[in-house]
Formats: C-alpha cells, sequence, structure tokens
C-alpha cells in the first residue's frame, strides 16, 4: 500500500513536467502510472514544448 501512494506521489510530481507541454498533465500522468515514472519522464522530455505567444494588451487604440 505504502509503494502505491509512493509511486502516485511520483508519478504526480513527474506529470508536472508536462503542463507546459503537448502532451499535457493528464497524459503525462497517465503514461507515469502505467509505465513507470522513468518512462513518463522521458516521454514528457521527448514531447514538444507549448509556444507561448504575448499579445499586446494596448491593442484598443
Amino acid at each position: 500500500m505504502e509503494k502505491l501512494v509512493l509511486l502516485i506521489i511520483i508519478s504526480a510530481l513527474v506529470a508536472l513536467l508536462g503542463r507546459n507541454r503537448k502532451i499535457g498533465y493528464g497524459w503525462s500522468f497517465f503514461f507515469c502510472l502505467m509505465l513507470s515514472p522513468l518512462i513518463g519522464l522521458i516521454i514528457i522530455l521527448c514531447s514538444k514544448k507549448i509556444e507561448i505567444t504575448f499579445e499586446d494588451a494596448d491593442t484598443n487604440e
């Protein structure tokens, strides 16, 4: 039981790296749980980062 809780906590922490990637947090967490946190980390790092663009807030002029 303790190993399962530890696996879930580690998977959730590793999955946080997938938030700003195309894979997203949900899929990252899924892969970490189903495969392993190490394999999930490799999948996350192979995923492309989301491009963030900032728009000028004063475009109403």
